[in-house]
């Protein structure tokens, strides 16, 4: 089995590809629309009562093992050598290639997992082929949607089933957001 790449995007302007080991991005697509939707839907109706606090249980199990590089070629060779390298998979190995900052010089790759010990696996077999590759690299993870529950809620490392909201004040800014990003307007 290979990790397939979808449509190509000039990642350098913005774009992001998702790569997954199907090459329809069977799982990508499934979780998107069973996992991160509901999710989404959640938090905006919870958000709508103005709360003191959120129920947080989804975004406890989501993760992202984020590897900066600063060449698109560098992240195409990091599929590539961890393909060669751990390939059979019983699990799926899905995520993104791209960037937010049409002006950084960083080109991300980020993969997706649900829970922390495939998380601390990949992230270990991640830095390994990543510095087979160049030492001018980071690597890290964090919750999946951190930034929308961070301003909110703090620091992902203080989160627990049920957390307080730290900043009240930007409930509104961040419901407003999430009704964007459930309408698909990204930008």
């Amino acid at each position: 089995m290979e990790i397939y790449v979808g449509s190509r995007r000039d990642v350098n302007k913005g774009f992001w590809m998702s790569f997954e080991n199907h090459p329809r991005l069977q799982e990508t697509k499934k979780s998107i629309y069973e996992r991160c939707l509901p999710c989404l839907e959640k938090l905006y109706e919870q958000l709508k009562g103005a709360p003191s606090r959120l129920i947080l249980k989804e975004p406890l199990n989501c993760w992202k093992i984020v590897v900066v590089f600063n060449e698109f070629d560098h992240c195409l060779d990091l599929l590539e050598k961890y393909q060669d390298d751990k390939f059979p998979l019983s699990r799926t190995v899905r995520g993104r290639i791209g960037t937010n900052d049409k002006n950084s010089p960083h080109v991300t790759v980020i993969f997706q997992v649900n829970d922390s010990h495939e998380r601390d696996e990949l992230y270990s077999d991640l830095e390994r082929l990543a510095a087979q590759i160049t030492s001018d690299f980071k690597i890290f993870y964090e919750r999946g949607c951190q930034d929308l529950y961070r301003v909110l809620c703090g620091e992902w490392d203080t989160w627990d089933e049920v957390t307080a909201i730290q900043n009240p004040s930007l409930i509104k800014d961040v419901e407003k957001k999430v009704g964007r990003l459930l309408r698909g307007e990204y930008r």
